[in-house]
């Protein structure tokens, strides 16, 4: 409307000016749309018309219970977690369910990432490795529990329990 009205000014002679200054403001104007789309952290907030994700595929609760029960139990019995090289089709076959609705099980209804989820039950069984086994190496405990590197392991044990693995060792065990 600007544009138009700056157009109107300049044929009319009501303003002096030339058509340039239109098109500079135009163009203006763009370059800042442009660049605040181009920058905003989350891109589903670009659109109010952005869609869920599982819309079509939700389940319903028995059958999310059962999953989740089947879960629970082939993480605690088969401790899969201290394979290394797990994968969501791996955990996936495992329950007997397809990949793409473990992980929207793990999203929607435990409302976390196949990632974390997979790293949870491994720091607590490198807690319980930390307190009972006191002659393994921080490292030793990294790859019992399924961690490739040591810097995955500290992160992750430090984001969880908000301490190093030896620190959560020294404080836990009174006769260290």
């Amino acid at each position: 409307m600007i544009l138009f009205v700056s157009y109107v000014w300049a044929i009319l002679n009501i303003t002096k000016g030339s058509y340039i200054g239109a098109a500079v403001f135009f163009s203006s104007i763009l370059y800042l749309v442009v660049f605040t789309l181009l920058y905003r952290k989350k891109t589903n907030d670009l659109s109010t018309f952005s869609v869920q994700k599982y819309t079509d595929k939700k389940l319903d609760d028995e059958e999310l219970k059962q999953i989740i029960s089947k879960l629970t139990k082939v993480m605690t019995e088969q401790e899969l977690f201290k394979n290394p090289n797990l994968k969501v089709s791996d955990l996936a076959k495992a329950i007997n369910i397809s990949g793409h609705q473990l992980s929207q099980i793990l999203n929607e209804s435990i409302d976390k990432n196949f990632t974390l989820f997979i790293n949870e039950y491994r720091i607590n069984e490198a807690c319980k490795l930390l307190l009972s086994k006191t002659n393994l190496t921080v490292e030793a405990v990294a790859d019992e529990v399924g961690f490739n590197a040591k810097s995955t392991f500290f992160a992750a044990f430090k984001k969880m329990k908000g301490s190093t693995p030896s620190v959560y060792q020294q404080l836990n065990t009174p006769d260290l």
